[in-house]
């Protein structure tokens, strides 16, 4: 999704008119119209934050349809009070990518928990193959090598307790300072 398209959705789920939403960040109705539609194709970083902050969403929101969290928010069950939670199974989602193509750098040494799933505890070590909740995370990945087995934007779990190659499969890896996440498999000789 372009980012006209996507400030026409944020302007229409706000009910607001092109007019309303020039007039909040101090531009012609004219401009917005040919930013929706495409037209307008350069933007300063000023206007780019007054249109997020008059839609309420940080500017990166303005250039994907898709909010960070709300791939796994949208599928959660809230009901949190209904469970036990000795019966929870949670997972981790870290604040990292790692790349299905030339490498991705990870910019700081502290890398953040910004959600967590969780499931029946019985039904995840069947799903996990009795892994235990701590050794799993999900991350995300950038890049398209994968495809299409996993797909750019798509969430992996991993098992952080595999630190070696154990036999052909899909790895995440450090490497140069950049973080892969790759089919490897062992050939008669070499990796």
């Amino acid at each position: 999704m372009n980012i006209g398209n996507r400030v026409r959705q944020l302007r229409r789920a706000k009910n607001m008119k092109i007019a309303e939403l020039a007039e909040a960040i101090g531009v012609d109705a004219a401009n917005i119209s040919r930013l929706e539609t495409g037209k307008q194709k350069q933007f300063t970083e000023q206007t780019l934050s007054r249109l997020a902050d008059c839609l309420s969403v940080d500017i990166a929101e303005l250039f994907t349809s898709d909010p960070k969290g709300n791939t796994v928010c949208k599928h959660s069950d809230m009901r949190k009070d209904s469970a036990n939670v000795k019966d929870l199974f949670r997972i981790e989602i870290l604040d990292v990518s790692a790349s299905a193509g030339n490498g991705l750098i990870q910019g700081g040494d502290v890398i953040d928990v910004i959600h967590a799933i969780e499931y029946n505890k019985d039904k995840a070590l069947a799903m996990f193959g009795g892994r235990p909740a701590a050794e799993l995370k999900v991350i995300n990945v950038r890049g398209d090598s994968m495809a299409p087995t996993i797909e750019p934007g798509d969430l992996i779990f991993v098992d952080i307790s595999i630190n070696q190659f154990d036999g052909d499969g899909i790895y995440v890896f450090g490497f140069d300072d950049k973080i892969y996440v790759k089919r490897l498999q062992m050939i008669p000789d070499k990796l």
